[in-house]
């Protein structure tokens, strides 16, 4: 690669504060030339110090840049163009939209601001894209971390096959196509063309999104080398309630969309709906509550598998099987009340 294309690279963020630096000096001390590649900093009127910091961020690297530059000769465009805007809708989708219009490269990148990039995410990144001639999309694996001792349980159960079922990026070894990826590159043009990330929806925006690329025949390419570090939900119940979450809007985006989904997406869901549908029929026969009785076992057993395969802590690996079922209830719940929603006259079922 001779030339490298322009790429921008966008960080969406709202009352960040404790994550914001870390996520946005990974991207400024990126190995991809200064010159090649622009961040955004999209914000949600945070009402925190997130954006205080993220300038003090860039003041201290603006501030090493010259400190380090000896050579008259250089000038001032070799440090990395940074861009804020002001994001008043507040979700995410309204950022990656506002971050993607106001794009000046023809690629753009995002990451979470719970996140941050290994120094080598773009250059890896646009070697795939470039190698992959037929991926509209590229993305690696992403790790992922805790703040708090509390969450290292969480991490395991997120980064665990049972526990994220077909979420490849989160422990895919090999690269090939997959049918989605995280934090990934995109040909700037295929927004254009197909549209932007729905607004509309609360959560499962990029699902939605990546459902339309691969309807109009665009392929997804993951690389491991790619990396990424994501920094998981501290707690049980932040655990649940974005599983909860997750699943009311994959099911509320399924409706909109009939025959999209992937078959993982409704496993908590039938899970869920087995163990209340046993429960209800117990009233009329015993069998029924062994039978409940049968699967939440045979669930633990699973779990358990799992997690000796992921934790040598033995506290943990009695756990972990518990939280599988937490999670995988409260996802299953959650598409449960998705499927009696209401949905809102203003979704558009053509978006």
């Amino acid at each position: 690669m001779t030339a490298l294309p322009f790429i921008s690279a966008m960080i969406v963020a709202r009352n960040e504060e404790c994550y914001i630096e870390q996520c946005f000096r990974s991207l400024l001390e990126q190995s991809y030339p200064a010159d090649c590649y622009e961040v955004l900093i999209i914000d949600g009127f945070s009402t925190d110090k997130t954006l205080d910091i993220a300038k003090e961020t860039e003041a201290k690297y603006a501030k090493c840049i010259d400190e380090n530059n000896t050579d008259t000769s250089i000038k001032t465009e070799t440090k990395v163009q940074i861009r804020y805007f002001s994001n008043p809708k507040l979700s995410l989708a309204a950022g990656w939209n506002l971050g993607i219009r106001n794009a000046q490269g023809d690629y753009v990148i995002r990451i979470d601001a719970h996140a941050y990039a290994d120094k080598d995410y773009l250059f890896n990144s646009m070697r795939t894209m470039l190698s992959v001639k037929d991926a509209v999309c590229v993305g690696g694996a992403m790790n992922t971390e805790t703040l708090t001792e509390k969450g290292e349980i969480i991490k395991e159960v997120l980064s665990s096959p049972f526990g994220v079922g077909g979420s490849k990026f989160r422990y895919m070894k090999e690269a090939g196509y997959v049918d989605t990826v995280a934090f990934g590159l995109y040909k700037k043009e295929v927004f254009e063309r197909l549209g932007y990330f729905d607004e509309q929806l609360e959560r499962t925006q990029d699902n939605d999104m990546h459902r339309r690329i691969r309807a109009d025949g665009g392929k997804f390419y993951l690389n491991p080398e790619i990396k990424t570090t994501y920094y998981s939900r501290d707690s049980m119940s932040k655990m649940m309630k974005q599983g909860f979450m997750n699943g009311k809007w994959t099911m509320i985006n399924f409706r909109r969309h009939p025959g999209k989904m992937a078959i993982r997406h409704f496993v908590p869901f039938g899970f869920v709906l087995s163990l209340l549908g046993c429960f209800a029929l117990g009233f009329f026969s015993k069998s029924f509550l062994v039978l409940m009785l049968l699967g939440i076992v045979l669930h633990l057993s699973v779990g358990c598998y799992f997690a000796f395969e992921r934790s040598k802590e033995m506290s943990h690996r009695l756990a972990i099987p518990f939280l599988f079922l937490m999670l995988h209830g409260s996802y299953g719940i959650g598409s449960l009340v998705g499927v009696f929603m209401p949905l809102r006259r203003n979704f558009s079922k053509n978006c």
